[in-house]
């Protein structure tokens, strides 16, 4: 049997489930969050603040630091196998820094942004004078030339998962698999992640949160958006601008895909777009960019999920050359600005098992049309997906496209979801993962319960702007019981705290003992071999 056989060959997923060794594997699922929110006035306009220094070093912090802007929060919890724990964590995280926010100042609960000013008054994250602060504050200097600082400012939430080691062997040896346990567990990452490509769609629709925008957002960018009240653009039916062709996208990296067919693939892809030279990019000076590439970091790879390993060592492309994929970014979270955390753990369940089965189900090769299909879909849910009878295009397996009604796709996935959630429920002795999927379920049934219908509902009854209902939600969430003082213990307080001064100076550190001349520094990371393989064992 040859690799392709093993890799996209169907497996009986319930036996493979019920077999106790991989039973046992599931307590070490693990998983981790990142939000990212944006720090706002009472008026609802951006915070001019610098980060509080009170909240530690955006540059050095391992969970509270900075994204694109200055005022625009990222919160980070360590990958747990601990569900519970690792809500706690993020709720302390937030706690953390709502108590330390400068006067006036809220989190802004929502992924689309706030009333935006002029783009120059819009401040990139400042990280300090060490060469690897220059280097990422010059990264989003590039950020905003090629994008513009506007799209930037969308937020969300990540989502990151990986399975044991055990698990993977388990599924190593069910599929008779030839090749070595690191390459396997490498393809069946790539194989879980064209799944979620392919089915994906169904967490905008879930769970999207972002159907309509302040007009400040769209200034001078061409739309077909309608008014919803003076100060609101939305859509009808949408389920997640965000996630739109107004949301983040790149048409210049829709220009050259990046395959998940396999590891080998992706890297040499990512590698062709790292040291291209964009003809749209090339015009601007040194200063305002890392290079001119289609590409300037990896990070700045697009998409709603990516392959990730951690590596302080090597930078990604080497390290993921060098020892594979560790876990996977999920990126297609909106912000929800009803729940205090922006995500439930209700919703936890749901995101491990539909991660689960993208590992387990059929997952063949993308082929160009079938990636054609797959940004369709998107944009259709994106925009129009809680419109009633919409049809979505479908691959048939003779390659035919046909038009499938949302509704029936929808509760199929959940459907085939189902053997996943019974051995789920077994297994940790409850009814939550079958609850979660029963919960969704009612979503297709009845979209007037999807949170992007439940944000246009209330900002019509209420007759409120999309800026104003959300800052009206934000305030609520300031005294919400996950933001209480009572709800973060002294521990948890007295190790943020020790972890801010520590970060404090690690920074100043770095700053005291630069020995390379930025240009130097940077030069050095510009440079890239194709042999990563040989690369990487060097640095």
């Amino acid at each position: 049997m040859n690799n392709n056989d093993v890799t996209y060959s169907e497996i009986d997923i319930q036996n493979f489930l019920n077999n106790d060794r991989v039973q046992a594997s599931l307590v070490d699922i693990r998983r981790g969050i990142e939000r990212e929110l944006i720090r706002t006035t009472e008026q609802s306009l951006l915070s001019g603040v610098p980060h509080p220094k009170a909240l530690g070093s955006a540059l050095t912090h391992p969970y509270i630091t900075t994204d694109f802007a200055e005022s625009q929060l990222e919160l980070v919890t360590a990958a747990m196998t601990d569900r519970s724990a690792m809500f706690n964590s993020l709720a302390s995280l937030h706690c953390f820094v709502a108590q330390r926010l400068p006067f006036g100042e809220m989190l802004w609960g929502a992924s689309m942004p706030p009333i935006l000013p002029n783009e120059e008054e819009i401040a990139i994250a400042n990280y300090g004078t060490s060469n690897a602060g220059l280097l990422k504050m010059r990264y989003r200097q590039g950020l905003a030339n090629r994008y513009g600082k506007r799209m930037q400012l969308i937020s969300g939430i990540h989502y990151n998962f990986s399975l044991p080691q055990s698990f993977w062997q388990a599924l190593h040896s069910e599929t008779h698999s030839d090749l070595s346990i690191d390459d396997f567990i490498s393809d069946r990452y790539f194989h879980l992640i064209r799944n979620v490509l392919r089915h994906g769609w169904i967490i905008a629709y879930l769970f999207g949160a972002s159907p309509a925008v302040d007009k400040s957002y769209l200034i001078g960018k061409e739309h077909t958006l309608a008014s919803l009240d003076e100060d609101s653009f939305y859509l009808p039916w949408a389920t997640s601008l965000r996630l739109s062709n107004l949301g983040y996208t790149s048409s210049e990296q829709s220009l050259y895909p990046v395959s998940f067919n396999n590891k080998q693939a992706y890297l040499s892809d990512l590698f062709t777009a790292l040291t291209r030279p964009s003809e749209r990019y090339t015009h601007f000076s040194g200063d305002q960019q890392l290079n001119g590439s289609v590409l300037q970091l990896e990070n700045e790879l697009y998409g709603s999920v990516r392959p990730k390993i951690v590596s302080d060592e090597l930078r990604p492309l080497y390290a993921m050359c060098h020892h594979g994929v560790q876990y996977v970014e999920l990126r297609s979270l909106d912000n929800n600005p009803y729940l205090p955390l922006g995500i439930s753990e209700e919703q936890s369940h749901f995101l491990d098992l539909f991660l689960t089965y993208c590992a387990l189900a059929p997952s063949p090769e993308l082929t160009e049309r079938e990636r054609t299909v797959i940004v369709r879909r998107q944009e259709l849910v994106a925009t129009r997906g809680r419109e009633p009878q919409l049809k979505l295009p479908s691959l048939q397996s003779n390659l035919e496209v046909v038009e499938e009604e949302l509704t029936q796709m929808g509760l199929g996935i959940i459907s085939s979801m189902r053997t996943v959630a019974l051995v789920f429920d077994e297994k940790f002795a409850t009814s939550q993962y079958q609850a979660s999927l029963d919960h969704e379920s009612e979503k297709f049934h009845n979209s007037e319960l999807t949170p992007s219908a439940m944000l246009l509902a209330q900002m019509q009854q209420e007759n409120l702007s999309h800026s104003a209902l959300i800052k009206q939600l934000s305030n609520e969430h300031l005294n919400h019981v996950h933001l209480d003082q009572k709800s973060i213990g002294i521990t948890e307080d007295e190790t943020l705290i020790q972890l801010a001064t520590e970060s404090l100076f690690k920074q100043a550190l770095m700053e005291s003992q630069q020995e390379i001349d930025f240009d130097d520094f940077l030069k050095q990371k510009n440079e890239l071999q194709r042999d990563c393989k040989q690369q990487a064992a060097v640095v």
